[in-house]
């Protein structure tokens, strides 16, 4: 079997092909960057399946960088896909964003609707529904919706919080529910759409919700910290700002409900919480 992903230099691209490597002992593997290369120049007569990684996630949103986006992560996945199908590829896997469904605060389930508010949202539903009417019986694709990534040596909103974690000695105790995904689940999530050959829309989450507060209990304790939770500090952050992105992001609710995120026997869960961020903070 021989894999493609794109995105060579992002975070789950590398981890992952780590983990499918050791999965895949006779595969070959690829890591390739496509933004900054013509796609005509691909080879894919020989690629079995294609993890499409490769995206514009972080750029600053201006009313100048909407065609970006579109261009990005909307057209260059549909021609991806189209040479993909062309070259005899089996499998396209797409990593989409929980983005889709825009602001939504609280549980997402089979009823709620994709409402993007987001360049990036939009332009990652609008390659979904492009890439989906590609799909037929020799050509399979499967679309992942994940929930904040996180693990060892991550970018982003994680890595913030562990560095507030190690140094603060005060924090808000804050009651939420926030669906996140461990990397080493997220690797097992993926082995496991090749392996049955998967299509359709994915939500893979941890097998437990996340509650920010105890998250940064986690953190502090493989440290060997002592952190004080104060209810009145949370309640007076939420009068202050409690309407604000920030707050909703780090200590509003958004997680994916249950049954959603079922997948076989579940065995792609591993990792628990508390030896998730174990693992994390230790190989760091």
């Amino acid at each position: 079997m021989n894999i493609l992903i794109t995105g060579e230099s992002g975070y789950i691209a590398k981890s992952l092909k780590a983990y499918l490597t050791s999965k895949f002992a006779e595969s070959s593997f690829f890591l390739k960057s496509i933004r900054n290369n013509a796609i005509n120049n691909l080879y894919l007569n020989e690629v079995d399946v294609l993890i499409h990684l490769a995206a514009l996630v972080h750029k600053k949103e201006t009313p100048d960088s909407e065609g970006l986006y579109y261009q990005v992560n909307t057209e260059l996945t549909y021609q991806l896909a189209m040479k993909a199908k062309s070259a005899g590829v089996k499998q396209f896997i797409f990593f989409s964003t929980m983005a889709v469904y825009g602001d939504v605060q609280g549980k997402i389930n089979h009823q709620t609707k994709t409402n993007p508010v987001t360049f990036y949202g939009k332009s990652k539903l609008a390659a979904e529904k492009k890439i989906l009417e590609l799909q037929d019986e020799h050509f399979q694709v499967a679309i992942v919706r994940p929930p904040m990534v996180y693990g060892p040596k991550c970018p982003g909103n994680y890595s913030l919080l562990s560095k507030l974690s190690r140094k603060t000695f005060v924090f808000p105790k804050v009651v939420n529910k926030r669906s996140m995904l461990f990397i080493n689940n997220l690797n097992g999530f993926i082995f496991q759409l090749i392996q049955h050959k998967e299509s359709g829309i994915f939500h893979p989450q941890d097998p437990q919700y996340i509650n920010t507060s105890s998250m940064v209990r986690e953190i502090s304790k493989v440290h060997g910290k002592s952190v004080y939770f104060n209810k009145l500090v949370g309640r007076v952050l939420k009068l202050l700002i409690g309407n604000k992105m920030i707050y909703k992001k780090v200590f509003g609710d958004l997680y994916y409900e249950r049954e959603l995120s079922s997948y076989k026997d579940n065995s792609y869960q591993k990792f628990d919480f508390k030896q998730a961020i174990a693992i994390t903070e230790r190989e760091k």
